[in-house]
């Protein structure tokens, strides 16, 4: 067994990989490579990537060639091989720490304004990867039936619905029923907005605080300063941090696909506290099972809705396309409907 260590971002840390293979959903040789190549495309200057991104001789397809030759021979005990993908390793090493020592680094990241969708994924499923799959199983500990069932949305889809609500980074999130946090978490990274979530799931619970340390070690290793993370735990109709929250919040997400009809209808009066112009993100219109006999004074009429389709695989319970909705505050469309 080896260990390999690799610069990733503009921290003094090496993120540690060890050579295990088979018994393990992360492939260290497959994300030591995505992570220099990740690093070279959005930390360095165009004079700067010639080194790392010539395609013939860079260190970058060092590292390629070098893991083309395990992966051909599916042997991970060839000490030569081995030393060969060490070797392509120091030098990326040695290299990115002489930019390091530079400040060359910090310099082009303080340059960027937002972070690429390819690296934002990265970074999460890093973090997924070591706090949520070695224990994933128990998020299938929910009775069905009831507002406890889990399901997560996507990284791609929650990118693309986000970026529709115009999220930005002087913003307020919060998601009602944040699983294990990949939105919050998401939200923070990709927006750099204050991000918060709240989750009555033990289990969910557990493993979104697993996930929220591990999130602040990956953002130092990669020198990301994201937003502000607050998860809280519990009923998010009686937590009392999140009811001051929403209160200030400009936009919402609301995993409501398989709420009973008396928790959406329970969501509608918490609407009630929102400020006008927070966007409502959800799976299902609230109070529609209502419409028809919808009064002129029904707290639903508040919300103006947009219904919108997700494609195949935006979601984790099925590959299916399906909709979602986006609402918006608005106080006068009660005096409207009156």
């Amino acid at each position: 067994m080896s260990w390999f260590e690799t610069w990733q971002g503009t921290g003094a840390d090496q993120s540690r990989y060890h050579l295990v293979f088979g018994n393990d959903k992360i492939d260290p040789i497959e994300e030591i490579v995505q992570v220099a190549t990740i690093v070279a495309d959005v930390y360095l200057a165009e004079e700067q990537k010639d080194l790392f991104c010539n395609p013939d001789s860079g260190l970058i397809r060092q590292l390629e060639k070098a893991q083309n030759l395990l992966s051909r021979t599916k042997d991970f005990t060839n000490i030569v091989l081995l030393d060969g993908f060490k070797k392509a390793v120091e030098n990326y090493n040695s290299s990115i720490e002489d930019l390091l020592k530079e400040g060359a680094l910090a310099m082009n990241l303080d340059a960027i304004h937002h972070l690429p969708f390819r690296m934002v994924h990265k970074m999460l499923q890093q973090v997924y990867d070591r706090a949520v799959s070695p224990k994933v199983e128990m998020l299938s500990r929910y009775k069905n039936g009831t507002d406890n069932v889990y399901g997560e949305l996507q990284t791609p889809f929650i990118s693309e619905v986000l970026v529709k609500v115009g999220l930005t980074s002087d913003q307020i999130f919060v998601d009602l029923g944040s699983g294990v946090g990949n939105v919050v978490l998401q939200a923070a990274l990709e927006f750099g907005c204050e991000s918060w979530g709240c989750e009555m799931m033990e289990n969910a619970c557990k493993l979104a605080e697993a996930q929220e340390k591990e999130f602040a070690a990956r953002c130092r290793l990669w020198g990301i300063k994201p937003g502000k993370v607050r998860l809280e735990r519990g009923d998010f109709l009686v937590n009392q941090e999140i009811l001051k929250t929403i209160k200030r919040a400009d936009v919402i997400l609301v995993n409501n696909q398989a709420f009973t009809s008396q928790l959406n209808q329970n969501l509608i009066h918490l609407f009630l506290d929102l400020r006008d112009g927070c966007k409502i993100i959800s799976l299902k219109q609230f109070g529609a099972d209502q419409i028809s006999s919808r009064k002129a004074n029904d707290p639903a009429n508040v919300l103006n809705y947009t219904k919108l389709e997700y494609f195949s695989g935006s979601v984790s319970w099925t590959n299916a396309i399906g909709e979602y909705f986006i609402a918006e505050k608005d106080s006068k469309r009660l005096e409207a409907f009156a």
